[in-house]
């Protein structure tokens, strides 16, 4: 027997005894200088896994070894099979990136994943339920296209998402609505965007201004200061109502000068940090005003 050939066996010996450091060692002097078949490339995989990626201690130590291990391996079914090396450490990735909010990162290594096999297995820890690796992987991705602005992209996961899953864990079928509905504005397509916001029925400030955004677009600005207005009316952050605003003056400069110039006294104030209670004070009523007509 070649002398690699029992360095190999012996690797995988000290694997099986979960010795996985004499294991690391003696896999990583032989890979890429002598012959791995599968067998040695999966117990390669797992013993790079078990002692360098389930435990990792750094960032930059777990990107290099979960890319090794997706070389080394190939995805598996989780529809058939309970694990698999090469999906635990892409999603060890993407847990990470997705936490640190590394969105140029995470389109490289959602492409290694293709979601149909993926399961949709739930897990419930502590009363509470969390979404399975198919749901995660979404989620990611619809995320991760949006803030990217890749809006066809975002499109295209979105619409998959809902279409293929079974369950939603924590409203996140909304959430898949929501930038689905925000991802059609962007790229023009109004009508299709309002049908999704229609189907949320979320009584929040954001969805009535994203809906009053589309009406504004479609030229239709008796419906958007409607909206908009429901929207001015809704609790929410002041300063993140700062396109609200605008949009307000915007739908109001023509016919309105007066409370209009009021909306932009009021926007400059957000962009300023200044107080601006007066002011939403006094535009309150006239919101209510308005949304009484």
């Amino acid at each position: 027997m070649p002398v690699y050939r029992q360095q190999l066996l012996e690797a995988k010996n000290a694997y099986k005894a979960k010795d996985y450091r004499k294991a690391y060692e003696l896999y990583s002097q032989l890979y890429k200088e002598v012959p791995f078949d599968n067998s040695a490339r999966y117990s390669y995989a797992w013993t790079i896994y078990q002692l360098r990626v389930k435990e990792h201690h750094t960032r930059e130590q777990l990107i290099e070894d979960a890319e090794l291990i997706t070389e080394l391996t190939r995805q598996n079914n989780l529809n058939y099979t309970k694990m698999c090396v090469y999906t635990m450490s892409v999603f060890k990735v993407l847990k990470l990136l997705y936490s640190e909010k590394d969105f140029d990162s995470l389109p490289h290594w959602l492409d290694k994943i293709n979601p149909d096999l993926l399961d949709e297995i739930r897990f419930t820890k502590e009363d509470k339920t969390y979404p399975s690796n198919r749901e995660n992987y979404y989620i990611y991705a619809s995320v991760t296209y949006f803030k990217l602005a890749d809006y066809d992209k975002c499109i295209e996961v979105s619409r998959e998402a809902l279409m293929t899953l079974r369950k939603f864990t924590n409203n996140s079928a909304e959430f898949f609505q929501w930038r689905l509905a925000k991802s059609l504005r962007q790229i023009g397509e109004y009508a299709e965007s309002l049908k999704f916001l229609n189907i949320l029925q979320l009584d929040e400030w954001y969805v009535y201004h994203e809906i009053a955004e589309n009406y504004y677009f479609l030229d239709e600005r008796e419906n958007s200061l409607k909206y908009a207005v429901k929207a001015a009316l809704k609790d929410g952050p002041m300063d993140m109502k700062y396109n609200l605003y605008n949009l307000l003056y915007n739908l109001l400069e023509d016919t309105d000068p007066v409370h209009a110039e009021l909306h932009h006294e009021l926007c400059e104030a957000i962009l300023d940090g200044e107080d601006h209670e007066r002011l939403e004070d006094e535009l309150c009523d006239f919101w209510k005003t308005l949304n009484t007509t």
